[in-house]
């Protein structure tokens, strides 16, 4: 039977096509999920940005938390490998041509700005921003350890450095030596009756950053923790308001945050979350809705794709029923000779199922060659073909991320479709009549 099988798949032109066409439409969706794999982990790295593993953000207390014991109660659960402390405000910016610019509604977003106070030396062991002095292009850092610079705030005329996105240093051309004026809300509101008094600061432009989200670097400028709070909001304020948390290599986050809960709890403080306030949860908690929609438009974009699999293997079907009515005289012989029923629809379901195979094997085993390194990318340049222009998006190259759990169960639907639309000639080949078969003309 099996002799037989081949027989009828390899000298059958036409049913070799049906195999090609299955492998095609299985490699082209393959493909296709392995570019939006390369794009979504591209897209995962830059919302991620500056994030940590770990994000705790304190509940609410009488008194205002203290960083030191924050830090120490933090840095003593097991996983956590290093902290640091962010204080967040918010404030107006004003430079040279921002008068111009507050005439036009259109460019009321650029007004308003994050002021992230941090600690350098803190900063660069926890999360990405290193990597984020070391990829400024407009005004890069002198010293990548000591992004402030080494100026002293006991100086005359000592103006405290901030750090800009090369987004900001480009579009609105704030590069050194710009002095910034910043206006903030103050860190307790007035009540009814009082006066409001808005706290302005003069800061000094020393360099930028590269930021890997747009949103994020059109809306964030970094600065000294303590030049925050003694210029703008004041030594009463908070000294945070969230701390970055990063794991070491392999720890499980469930885990650490359950070891940090439970630190917080001996030390003494309070936790986070419920009816307090406050959060600790990991990045991609963070960003969980935007994450859980390009996770879906991956989903929904292979559910379209895999149609294509469904027609090329609807192939399949066309070319066995047509084995069937060409081979009517063979399957009568067979019967005479002893086939019975469920033999001879074995043979066509024989035939069909090595089919699907062969297309499915060849379709996966080129997406999965075309998918490594930039082969893929190569070919379609020697062909003319550029997806991604220099200049226009933000994408270098065509990143591709090959997924083998994905593309097994990809390859095992599709030959599972092959063996489906395999039923219908194989059922035909079964109940055909010997007297009938022999009687073909």
């Amino acid at each position: 039977m099996y002799r037989l099988a081949l027989a009828y798949l390899l000298r059958r032109w036409t049913q070799l096509l049906a195999v090609f066409g299955v492998a095609v439409g299985l490699l082209s969706l393959l493909l296709l999920l392995s570019v939006m794999n390369g794009l979504i982990e591209t897209d995962r790295a830059s919302v991620r940005g500056p994030l940590s593993d770990l994000l705790l953000i304190p509940a609410v207390e009488a008194e205002a938390p203290s960083w030191p014991r924050y830090r120490e109660a933090i840095e003593r659960a097991e996983g956590v490998r290093a902290t640091a402390p962010h204080l967040i405000a918010y404030a107006v910016l004003g430079h040279r041509g921002s008068q111009g610019l507050l005439r036009k509604t259109t460019s009321s977003d650029t007004n308003g700005v994050q002021l992230v106070g941090i600690d350098p030396e803190l900063e660069l062991e926890v999360s990405g921003f290193r990597s984020s002095l070391e990829n400024s292009v407009e005004a890069p850092v002198e010293d990548f350890d000591r992004p402030f610079g080494a100026a002293d705030p006991e100086e005359f005329g000592y103006r405290p450095p901030v750090l800009v996105s090369d987004q900001h240093a480009r579009n609105l051309h704030i590069l050194p030596p710009e002095r910034l004026q910043l206006g903030a809300l103050p860190p307790v509101l007035p009540g009814p009756d009082q006066p409001f008094e808005a706290v302005n600061g003069a800061f000094d432009v020393v360099g930028s950053y590269a930021s890997t989200d747009y949103k994020l670097g059109m809306d964030r400028f970094y600065l000294r923790r303590e030049d925050l709070r003694e210029n703008l909001l004041g030594s009463g304020s908070v000294e945070f308001s969230e701390v970055l948390i990063d794991l070491e290599e392999g720890a499980d986050p469930a885990m650490a945050k359950a070891a940090i809960l439970a630190s917080l709890a001996a030390a003494g403080l309070p936790r986070p979350g419920a009816e307090r306030g406050g959060s600790l949860e990991t990045w991609e908690e963070r960003v969980a809705v935007y994450l859980a929609a390009i996770e879906n438009e991956r989903r929904v974009t292979g559910l379209v794709m895999f149609f294509v699999v469904v027609v090329a293997a609807f192939g399949l079907f066309a070319t066995l029923s047509a084995l069937v009515r060409a081979k009517v005289r063979d399957l009568g012989i067979l019967a005479a000779l002893g086939y019975t029923p469920l033999r001879r629809g074995g043979l066509l379901m024989l035939t069909g199922s090595v089919s699907a195979l062969a297309g499915t094997l060849l379709g996966y085993g080129g997406a999965a060659w075309l998918s490594q390194g930039s082969r893929l990318e190569d070919l379609l340049a020697s062909l003319g073909i550029v997806v991604f222009t220099p200049g226009i998006y933000v994408v270098s190259g065509l990143p591709t991320l090959w997924m083998p759990e994905q593309a097994r169960f990809y390859a095992g639907c599709s030959f599972v479709v092959g063996l489906l639309f395999t039923l219908g000639p194989a059922v035909r080949a079964a109940l055909l009549s010997p007297v009938e078969a022999l009687r073909y003309e």
